[in-house]
Parts: C-alpha cells; structure tokens; sequence
C-alpha cells in the first residue's frame, strides 16, 4: 500500500514546522509589508519623475536659451548629464527607498490603530495601567 504524501510528511518536523499557522502569519504579514513597501516606492518614483517633467517644462518654457546654450556646449552637456543622472539616482534608489519604509510604517501604524478603536468600540474601553 502506498502512502500518500501528507502521510509521509506528517511525520517529519520540518514539515510540521513549515505547516505551522504561526509561519504561515508569518509570512503573510511579511507579504502584506513587502506590498506597502512596493507601494511606497513606486508612489515616490512616480512623483519625482513628475517634478522633474515638470521642472524641464518650466525651463523650456520659461527659459530656453539657457536649456540651448547648455546644448550647445558639449563639455556643459556631458557635465549637466551626470549631474542629472547622478540626481535621478538618487532620487530613483536612496530616497525611493526611504519612501518606501515611510510608506510602509505609516499605512501599518495607521492601520493598526484603526484597528484598536475599532476594537475598543466593540469591546469597551479598558484601563490596563490597574493590573498588577
């Protein structure tokens, strides 16, 4: 008679460990900070890459010669495009990043105190600072 795999499976720790529901909130809430964090991050990108058009805007039509002239002098362009792809990557990563746990730690931290008035509207408010 063959054994079927949960049979199989059952009896190994690992497995028990693996199918624990401790793990398995575990690895939803990690899920569910890695999806705030991705939000987070691609928010911020979005808005640096709108206040960059929007500022090259500006400058092109308010003032283009100066956007011209930068052209015109190809040592200033090689100068003015590492300045600006060193700003973009800043922008892109380091600050992204940043945004993105500001992100996360904000929607967590509001969330979770929703959840606790919430919470205390169903079950009452309780002083816990009486309890020995």
């Amino acid at each position: 008679m063959k054994k079927s795999d949960s049979e199989i499976h059952e009896k190994t720790a690992s497995w028990g460990i693996l199918q624990s529901e401790w793990l398995k909130k575990c690895g939803r809430l990690l899920l569910l900070l890695l999806y705030r964090f991705v939000i987070g991050w691609v928010f911020f990108q979005l808005l640096a890459m709108i206040v960059a058009g929007i500022f090259l805007l500006g400058v092109l039509l308010f003032h283009p010669i100066i956007f011209v002239q930068t052209i015109v002098i190809t040592e200033k362009l090689n100068h003015a495009s590492l300045d600006l792809w060193h700003i973009l990557k800043l922008c892109l990563w380091h600050y992204g990043i940043i945004a993105g746990f500001i992100f996360m730690a904000e929607c967590t931290l509001s969330k979770s105190i929703r959840q606790v008035q919430r919470l205390s509207k169903k079950f009452g408010a309780q002083d816990f600072s009486s309890r020995p």
